[in-house]
């Protein structure tokens, strides 16, 4: 059933209908009330969620797992609750019948696996959402890893992006999320992504770029691929021996300095991102092994991210603006990055960093608790929520692999000082010859833009001094219009109170036949009613005099 198309997109499609449902139904009920007692609901209900959306993830596996993986590490989009409860969500599930595989072996290499290998276990070491990786021997006696498409796997996730893209209409019609993110951008990224996944020839020319790149270090290893078995669907690559990067046991027994690998593994990504502009987006434990020598090997290079050069000098200017403290600049490079929607509170972004970087600075972190961190973090995740802030779709697998290789970082050296161990490659990085020309023309826009400040001052010294002399008088007058408004509306309410009586008693002394007193009373209502309308008058006159929008939301 699991296998189905149209059983997948309909458990996909209305699980996020009711999820949807399920938020939309919470905003409406839960809008009076103590915060600390909303933020409790709102976090059960999203961990509640959380914990149904990995359930199904598990049980139908295909493209459920990698959006789960992936909305983890957005903090910015998603609530904390949900990002927690699906951080340990793995890539691990049950195995396909060997049967199945190895008609897809012989299928792709057009003959029986017998005349390829010498020995194929038939169970496999490891069992993906997109593959299945088996261990056996060619003829020659080498050991090697086979890594064969899941049976069925394309169907699948044909089904989970026909699904996905169902919910991205919903969400952009219906969630607040939708029209604030550019939703449709997020999915060609995801779509592309999971393509090259399920096509291994293209994993195999990523392997050899990151080859090429390691060549000439012996301390980082990439495992041979033997290209004449390599197909669409299959991968023949020799075995690596050793044990996951994060293995605290092997590490102490073999005498492996945890500094030295945490600094390699920095410069190793750091290189990848700034130098090359090409990643390996999957950076977890298990595709980092570690060898007795300390060698790292890299595997699996299903999936990767590039950073245009273009970006890589904004990417520039922004480090170099955190170095200089220039938050103005961190701003102009977020915004060039594309990080800043926009209509975005610019000022009130760069409060936020230089508040949030002052603290790195400063070293207050160090005599926070672990509440006070724990507080610091909610709020920073609010603002980012709160402010047009946004990960571009081309950036959404870096901002993964960046998570996934902190934590990886985080397991070997608790106390990592990350500004610490990045210096080296950001330095390099930084003073390369090619950047040469760069960094003078970011001189040059910088002294530019203080020479045109300088010139632009007395100008704006004496706009300022206008506009505080005008924003006195307008608030010393909007004071007045305030208290006029204050006195006619005590008038409207006594002379409405004033008409009710009057009319009550002339009604009621007309029953009882009092004719005269009840035209009397009659009069004074007329002339209480009269008095109202003038009021009313007034009210609409002074609030139309003065109608600006920023007034008015006063006002009322």
């Amino acid at each position: 059933m699991i296998h189905n198309r149209y059983y997948r997109i309909f458990v996909i499609v209305s699980m996020t209908v009711r999820f949807f449902l399920q938020v939309w139904w919470f905003q409406r009920t839960h809008r009076n009330g103590e915060r600390a007692d909303i933020q409790e609901r709102w976090e059960a209900l999203v961990a509640k969620q959380a914990r149904e959306y990995k359930r199904t993830a598990l049980r139908l596996g295909g493209l459920l797992i990698k959006m789960g993986q992936f909305l983890s590490t957005r903090a910015d989009i998603m609530p904390r609750a949900f990002t927690v409860e699906l951080a340990d969500l793995t890539d691990r599930v049950p195995p396909v019948p060997w049967e199945k595989s190895r008609a897809i072996i012989e299928k792709e290499l057009n003959q029986p696996i017998d005349h390829l290998f010498a020995n194929l276990s038939a169970k496999p070491v490891a069992s993906a959402s997109i593959g299945e990786v088996y261990e056996g021997y060619l003829k020659n006696g080498k050991r090697v890893a086979i890594k064969v498409q899941r049976a069925g796997i394309e169907k699948i996730i044909d089904a989970d992006l026909a699904a996905a893209r169902v919910v991205v209409r919903l969400a952009k019609r219906f969630t607040r999320l939708g029209k604030t993110m550019d939703l449709d951008a997020l999915y060609r990224e995801l779509e592309r992504t999971v393509s090259r996944e399920l096509d291994f020839r293209k994993e195999h020319a990523y392997a050899k770029r990151f080859a090429q790149m390691y060549e000439r270090d012996d301390k980082v290893q990439v495992p041979h691929y033997y290209e004449e078995w390599i197909t669409r669907r299959i991968l023949v690559m020799e075995w690596v021996e050793g044990a996951k990067v994060t293995d605290h046991a092997f590490l102490e027994a073999h005498r492996i300095d945890r500094d030295d690998i945490v600094q390699r593994l920095t410069n190793m990504f750091l290189q990848q991102v700034l130098i090359h502009g090409f990643f390996h987006a999957d950076l977890h434990p298990g595709n980092i092994f570690i060898r007795p020598d300390g060698t790292i090997v890299l595997l699996d290079f299903g999936m990767v991210g590039e950073i245009r050069q273009e970006s890589r000098k904004h990417i520039q200017t922004l480090i170099q603006a955190v170095v200089l403290k220039d938050y103005d600049l961190m701003v102009q490079a977020l915004d060039a990055l594309h990080f800043l929607a926009p209509h975005a509170d610019k000022e009130q972004v760069k409060l936020a960093l230089q508040h949030g970087l002052e603290m790195y600075f400063n070293r207050v972190f160090e005599v926070l608790d672990d509440e006070l961190l724990e507080e610091i973090q909610l709020k920073i995740q609010e603002f980012v929520r709160l402010q047009p802030v946004q990960l571009p779709a081309e950036y959404a697998f870096l901002g993964r692999a960046f998570s996934t290789i902190v934590g990886v970082l985080t397991t070997i050296k608790p106390d990592i000082d990350f500004i610490e161990v990045g210096r080296p490659v950001v330095s390099e990085w930084l003073n390369q010859q090619e950047m040469w020309l760069d960094n003078r023309r970011l001189l040059g826009q910088l002294l530019r833009d203080v020479a045109r400040e300088m010139v632009a001052l007395p100008r704006q010294i004496n706009r300022w001094i206008d506009s505080s002399i005008e924003k006195e008088y307008r608030e010393r007058k909007q004071a007045d219009i305030a208290c006029w408004l204050e006195h006619y509306r005590t008038k409207q309410r006594a002379t409405l109170v004033f008409t009710i009586v009057a009319w009550g008693s002339g009604l009621t002394l007309w029953l009882a036949a009092h004719t005269l007193e009840s035209y009397f009373c009659f009069g004074v209502t007329a002339l209480a009613l009269q008095q109202w309308i003038s009021a009313y008058r007034k009210v609409r006159n002074l609030l139309k005099e003065h109608s600006g929008e920023g007034w008015n939301r006063r006002i009322n």
